[in-house]
């Protein structure tokens, strides 16, 4: 392909991605010329690891709470999706940490089940799949 037809296709997807885009994110990106920049500017303004990032996901994390009703598989997939966009940003914590963080968010009703994981895991060394299953277990049990 000549450079020519190279820089009127390049132009022409800066134009339909522009056009798609919001206003107050299309200001942002107003002044690149080529795709390739664009790209380079989506990823400069969305995958940077903000301090401002990070204290918003550490929020969502220590604030997560199971509520009475809510599903437990939904509530261990939101606590899983959090620790990945955590470790997306570089913050990482030990299965040790994990563990106690799923344990800790729930709800009074799960007192029990907490004892029992909690022992279970002093006797042995569990990982966070094998206590999600454990709890996934109690609450097939508790729904029977």
């Amino acid at each position: 392909m000549r450079q020519e037809e190279w820089n009127l296709l390049d132009r022409q997807a800066l134009g339909v991605i522009k056009f798609t885009l919001a206003k107050d994110v299309a200001f942002n990106i107003v002044n690149e010329k080529t795709t390739a920049d664009l790209m380079k500017a989506f990823s400069d303004m969305y995958e940077k690891s903000s301090a401002a990032k990070k204290v918003y996901l550490m929020r969502r994390l220590f604030n997560l709470k199971m509520g009475e009703a809510n599903s437990i598989t939904n509530h261990i997939n939101e606590l899983n999706a959090i620790l990945a966009q955590l470790e997306s940003v570089q913050i990482k914590f030990e299965d040790e940490v994990k563990e106690l963080i799923l344990l800790s968010s729930l709800p009074d009703s799960w007192t029990a089940t907490v004892t029992v994981v909690s022992s279970s895991t002093r006797e042995n060394t569990l990982k966070l799949s094998d206590i999600c299953d454990l709890i996934l277990s109690k609450d097939v049990h508790k729904r029977d």
